[in-house]
């Protein structure tokens, strides 16, 4: 037999529930941002690359990687496939993003001959990569290091198909390498000009003098070619620094570079600083860390007006990395550990903390196919 709850219990009750999820008398519930829609790949220290719903910032799916612990993860143009690069860096696996499968990995390791890929630049068809490697053979009593070499390697074939010359036969402990959105032509930088190349026949076609294109009077223009999704594809944004020649001061600003119509549009900011630039989706803003041993801040960039906008400090962590979410309306602090700590773009407060199995090597957040 059940009993009608009477009048005043459910009265109380009543008020009991609203109390619990209710705010306070005079205060008004803040709405969470909203993150997007978007897909974030997360590589992790168990050898997995998680696929996590922006949205929920839950894992949706897991890609086991064959070759150990993916540190780099590299996404095809049409965002179709992922490079991943092994910690010893002499190993990359192919993902088929669609089906989260793998299609196969590949290195260049022959027997006592190891070698390390420093650098993998896929052309934008994913017909070859150009890959930076040194080459260490083990030796009774020692290691023999080998010279840096750029190497074309075929993805459909597995194989190496051509060593490039060094332009001007001087090598380097280092390269940048950009592809034409089409893939037609290839671009080396060298601390003075671009160098383009024809992405076939590996002959150099052409040269842009960038530092003339800037200003004869401004300084070495140290800008780094920083890749982001959320800009045109074939076009740079990000920071630049710069000694001003005659006073002797070290500058930074911001630049957005076009390599196919060979425009530069640059503005200074102030004295140069040590922080960081991520770009928001739309490019009317921009963000950055700066970190220091006991004080961080995030920085917020004015791209419209050309200016620092806003200097905020917060609680970080020893070691970090930025990501603006796919809406531009959150940030996302990572990397490193097994937490995203998820802040309000609009007021750079933290709203809240996603926990996850594995410590993260590395995060992509990729916005929704057009």
């Amino acid at each position: 037999m059940h009993r009608r709850a009477s009048p005043g219990r459910l009265c109380a009750v009543l008020a009991a529930l609203a109390a619990a999820v209710l705010p306070p008398r005079g205060m008004h519930a803040q709405a969470v941002p909203y993150g997007g829609n978007g897909t974030l790949y997360y590589g992790a220290y168990d050898k997995f690359i998680r696929v996590i719903d922006e949205a929920t910032l839950t894992v949706r799916d897991s890609m086991p990687v064959k070759i150990g612990i993916p540190i780099g993860l590299q996404l095809s143009q049409d965002r179709s496939k992922m490079y991943a690069i092994d910690a010893a860096y002499q190993h990359v696996e192919i993902f088929d993003l669609a089906r989260r499968t793998s299609l196969g990995a590949f290195t260049l390791n022959d027997g006592p001959l190891q070698v390390r890929i420093g650098g993998l630049n896929v052309d934008p068809l994913d017909r070859y990569a150009i890959l930076f490697v040194r080459t260490a053979r083990k030796r009774q009593d020692r290691w023999e290091i080998g010279r840096p070499t750029l190497l074309r390697y075929d993805l459909g074939k597995r194989a190496v198909t051509d060593t490039i010359k060094w332009p001007d036969g001087q090598e380097r402990e280092g390269v940048q390498i950009l592809f034409s959105p089409e893939g037609k032509y290839m671009y080396f930088f060298t601390d003075e000009d671009i160098l383009v190349y024809d992405a076939v026949t590996l002959k150099q076609v052409d040269k842009w003098d960038l530092q003339r294109s800037v200003d004869d009077g401004l300084g070495n223009f140290g800008f780094g070619f920083p890749f982001s999704l959320y800009d045109d594809v074939g076009i740079s944004t990000g920071l630049f620094r710069t000694t001003d020649p005659v006073n002797r001061r070290s500058l930074m600003g911001v630049a957005r570079v076009d390599l196919a119509q060979r425009t530069v549009d640059y503005y200074t900011l102030g004295p140069s600083d040590g922080v960081s630039f991520t770009l928001a989706p739309g490019r009317q803003k921009a963000y950055g860390l700066k970190q220091q041993v006991g004080f961080y801040q995030f920085w917020e960039y004015d791209l419209v007006n050309r200016r620092v906008a806003r200097r905020v400090e917060f609680e970080g962590r020893p070691r970090m990395g930025l990501s603006v979410s796919t809406s531009g309306n959150q940030l996302y602090v990572h990397t490193a550990g097994a937490t995203i700590d998820v802040y309000d773009a609009a007021t750079l407060q933290k709203v809240r903390t996603a926990t996850f199995r594995s410590d993260m090597t590395r995060l992509l957040v990729v916005p929704p196919a057009r």
